[in-house]
């Protein structure tokens, strides 16, 4: 047992450093070639746990449940939970409708989205390259101004032996028009995220890894959190020839 588990490791290993460290290097040098010495630094914790049911050939409906801690973990901060509904237009095209609900503990105001997504997907055989872009309608309270933000995310995958993989992924958040909790438009944050993925069966997935947050505070100083982002991915079986 001992054995299987080193080799499982060293496999691991080579390949975080042959085919995943120099492009994670490069994004994390980008992201944080501008910090400042008075920009906040803080822990967190995402436990993130998603499920996709197969409808029919074409649709399906997903569901996922995140729970956040922040400030260095000693702080829950908010239960997300987004339901949403993708169409496969084709294999490699998926358009999806979907809602967002943050429910925060210290008593700030919760906020709904409403989003609408396109992600693209293409499949080399052992690994994958994927974008999206998403819409988002941001609604603050019983606030009647929508906060309009675009979301803009690259990355890909890497399967590797022993049903391991790895994952690279990097989202730009872009707010189109500034409110009262938005401030004004711009750059509002930048998701990084590496970490691998292992396979438990042909329906369920284990996700470990570090993501790097970056919030503009917009006049303040800017914060990065640096999470522990894991969970599970659960897909139910298909009786539609989707699997």
């Amino acid at each position: 047992m001992l054995r299987r588990i080193s080799e499982l490791t060293s496999t691991f290993r080579v390949a975080c450093r042959a085919r995943a460290t120099p492009l994670f290097i490069a994004l994390l040098v980008l992201l944080t070639g501008s910090a400042k010495a008075d920009d906040a630094h803080e822990g967190a914790l995402w436990l993130v746990n998603q499920v996709m049911v197969p409808l029919d050939e074409r649709f399906a409906f997903h569901t996922m449940v995140q729970n956040r801690w922040v400030n260095d973990v000693e702080s829950y901060e908010r239960t997300v939970i987004r339901p949403w509904l993708g169409f496969h237009w084709t294999d490699a095209v998926e358009l999806s409708l979907g809602y967002d609900r943050h429910e925060f503990n210290d008593g700030s105001t919760d906020e709904n989205r409403a989003f609408q997504r396109i992600a693209y997907t293409h499949d080399f055989g052992g690994s994958t390259l994927f974008s999206h872009f998403w819409l988002e309608e941001r609604i603050f309270g019983s606030k009647s101004t929508i906060a309009w933000r675009g979301r803009f995310q690259v990355g890909g995958s890497l399967e590797l032996p022993h049903d391991f993989g790895l994952m690279l992924r990097n989202e730009f958040l872009v707010d189109f028009n500034g409110t009262s909790r938005v401030r004004r438009a711009g750059l509002g944050e930048n998701q990084l995220y590496a970490g691998f993925f292992y396979d438990l069966s042909r329906w369920l997935r284990f996700d470990l890894g570090y993501l790097m947050q970056f919030r503009d505070k917009k006049g303040q100083p800017d914060r990065f959190d640096h999470t522990v982002f894991t969970g599970f991915s659960v897909r139910t079986p298909s009786a539609f020839g989707r699997d």
